[in-house]
């Protein structure tokens, strides 16, 4: 016969690790009964104080749950303390109070939630109202952390991993901003990676001065990369990381690889103009606040776009009405319309309606400031209503199949490119 197959199965352990770890002591030796009785004289001070901090100590309610807080967060500083090793963890409760496992419970929760959950510049001088609403933050998450969604220990060392990541990113953009000589207080509340992306595109393009771009500078900066005459120039990164840091000058030249396969492509692609990408949610730029002339640079700039767009035309109202016929039905923007264009305008209408919010952003970011209001008033009270009656068919005693109407009402009002009759 063979020999005996040997099932084993692993039986695992839902007690909390206090609980493992004090059974440990107990059946190896560690701990004795000395030590359970002062375990027992130690927890109703611990109990009050917690109950007392949470709610109150008059309540049995609010005693019963510090028990469990007390547990929970002895359990979450033994465990990583020891390392889960439970011998180690013995001695600590032997070697030192109740009381002391569960603040540093308590002390890893604070130090947490002191870390920040995403990288964002913080407010460097806060005022008392701001430093009393973080106190009742952190009270908040301890209470949370503690009962009713205590933490894991590996899920307390991926949370540390994460907002160790998030700091490093927000010392990484602050050691930039000091390397630029830019006010920090003015990118307090903002992204570090829009501030990291910001400089980088200032290093990438060869930007001089070297500082944080004005929006202005960030639209000649862009303009600079999709020359076809610009090369890129590393000898400019070398200089600039030469006495850096060694951790920095690491993150900065991964940053700047991230740069040129995710960032560079968008700015390079016409898709979307400079004043566009500034205006993204998402994977954005930083622009520092500019003085009124370099504002009003800013409007020049992108009013030649509006000129490229319009094609030098924007007085003409044929030119307006086709330009924001296309966007509004989705259509690439042009000032003037092919027969298949125009169809393409109208079919789009009659399916799905007028965008109009896409029409009012367009003149937001495209348009000349001091005309915005006035063409903002065009479309919406003028072109887009007397638009929505002519291109429409929804007379079913004259059905526009063939789009005869709404195609005259198009050539007598916005710019077609064809000859005859559609």
């Amino acid at each position: 016969m063979g020999a005996p197959v040997t099932n084993s199965i692993a039986v695992l352990d839902n007690r909390p690790f206090f609980d493992r770890a004090v059974r440990y002591g107990l059946d190896h030796g560690i701990l004795g009964q000395d030590d359970i009785k002062r375990f027992l004289a130690d927890a109703p001070k611990g109990l009050v104080q917690i109950a007392d901090h949470f709610g109150t100590a008059f309540l049995r309610i609010d005693l019963e749950t510090a028990v469990t807080r007390m547990v929970n967060l002895a359990s979450l500083y033994l465990e990583h303390s020891s390392n889960g090793d439970l011998q180690v963890a013995a001695r600590s409760l032997r070697d030192n109070t109740l009381l002391s496992h569960s603040r540093g419970g308590s002390e890893m929760l604070k130090q947490l939630h002191a870390m920040p959950m995403a990288a964002i510049m913080p407010n460097e001088r806060p005022d008392p109202a701001f430093k009393q609403m973080l106190a009742s933050d952190q009270k908040a998450f301890v209470n949370e952390r503690s009962f009713a969604y205590p933490l894991t220990v590996e899920a307390y060392r991926q949370e540390v991993r994460a907002r160790q990541a998030n700091q490093m990113q927000i010392d990484f953009a602050r050691w930039l901003l000091r390397r630029l000589r830019a006010n920090a207080a003015e990118c307090e509340i903002h992204a570090a990676e829009d501030i990291v992306r910001s400089v980088l595109l200032v290093l990438y393009a060869g930007g001089e001065p070297l500082e944080l771009p004005s929006k202005s500078q960030f639209v000649k900066l862009v303009q600079t990369l999709r020359d076809k005459r610009f090369k890129y120039r590393p000898a400019g990164l070398d200089a600039f990381l030469k006495e850096a840091p060694e951790d920095f000058a690491r993150l900065c030249r991964q940053a700047m690889e991230a740069f040129v396969a995710e960032d560079l492509p968008r700015l390079l692609a016409r898709d979307k103009t400079p004043a566009q990408l500034l205006n993204v949610e998402q994977d954005g730029f930083f622009t520092r606040d500019a003085p009124e002339e370099e504002m009003l640079e800013y409007d020049k700039l992108v009013a030649e776009e509006w000129v490229r767009v319009t094609k030098g035309k924007a007085g003409d109202p044929a030119v307006l009405a086709t330009l924001f016929l296309c966007i509004a039905t989705g259509q690439p923007p042009k000032p003037a319309a092919l027969l298949k264009e125009a169809k393409a305008i109208i079919a789009a209408f009659r399916s799905q309606g007028f965008d109009s919010p896409a029409v009012l952003a367009f003149i937001d970011e495209h348009a000349p400031f001091e005309q915005r209001e006035a063409l903002k008033e065009m479309w919406l009270q003028d072109l887009m209503p007397d638009a929505e009656i002519h291109l429409a068919d929804n007379d079913p005693q004259m059905p526009d199949s063939y789009m005869e109407r709404a195609l005259q009402y198009f050539r007598q009002n916005c710019v077609a490119s064809w000859k005859g009759r559609a």
